[in-house]
């Protein structure tokens, strides 16, 4: 009998068929889709924290500058009207900035939307009340004169509103009735109040709250957010 030779045992090779090489590609192809979409989702979750911390830092800052400006509130007394006026989509405040052992000083600021953006206006300071109602007026009347300062503090906001705590009337947002408030608390005639409000005020502003409404994220729903300042006064 004829004896097999090394070459005739050998198991003889066999190589990946077409379709085992089509199996490996597709789960190859489905392991590389659902880690990009895992990089993916990572990556937005990432962008969006990012984006809200800092939304966040600036929800912080515009808090910290309106407590100032509250803290820094003129006393109705001596300006001889309201320090705080509110309307649609803007606040007007009246800060004092006198320094010690000088004569008075104020100074109108704004906060108002101007599109879906919170801007902080800021007019120079300035020594006489009839100063004060007319960078008011420009204030009121949104005019970007080159002596005011303008600076966007907050995006994305839908709304802005404000009220006035006057001690003993309480919560006021109209006008009307905060002027009334300062200088009227008895309720006295009109011709008691105009006397008034020539004259120290014995009610008191003690705290200004601000409300917004703003997204910290694109495709959020708008938030409610509150802060309540009180003045020193």
């Amino acid at each position: 009998m004829k004896r097999a030779t090394c070459s005739e045992r050998r198991t003889p090779r066999r190589g990946f068929t077409l379709l085992e090489m089509l199996v490996a590609i597709t789960l190859l192809a489905v392991m590389a889709v659902i880690g990009w979409r895992a990089l993916d989702s990572m990556t937005r979750s990432r962008e969006r924290l990012t984006d809200h911390d800092a939304r966040l830092d600036a929800l912080k800052v515009l808090y910290g500058q309106f407590q100032s400006d509250c803290e820094h509130l003129s006393d109705p007394g001596l300006l001889q009207a309201s320090p705080v006026e509110v309307a649609p989509g803007q606040v007007l405040i009246v800060r004092d900035r006198r320094e010690e052992n000088q004569p008075p000083m104020w100074q109108a600021l704004s906060y108002r939307l101007e599109g879906n953006a919170l801007v902080r206006l800021a007019a120079p300071p300035v020594d006489s009340r009839a100063a004060v109602q007319s960078a008011l007026l420009s204030l009121r009347q949104a005019g970007r004169q080159n002596n005011v300062q303008a600076r966007q503090v907050l995006g994305d906001v839908d709304s802005l509103g404000a009220r006035v705590w006057i001690d003993p009337a309480g919560w006021l947002a109209d006008n009307g009735r905060i002027r009334g408030a300062l200088f009227n608390p008895t309720g006295a005639s009109a011709v008691a109040a105009t006397a008034t409000a020539t004259a120290t005020t014995s009610a008191v502003v003690r705290a200004v709250e601000l409300s917004i409404q703003a997204r910290m994220g694109d495709g959020d729903a708008p938030r409610d957010f509150r802060k309540i300042c009180m003045t020193g006064l």
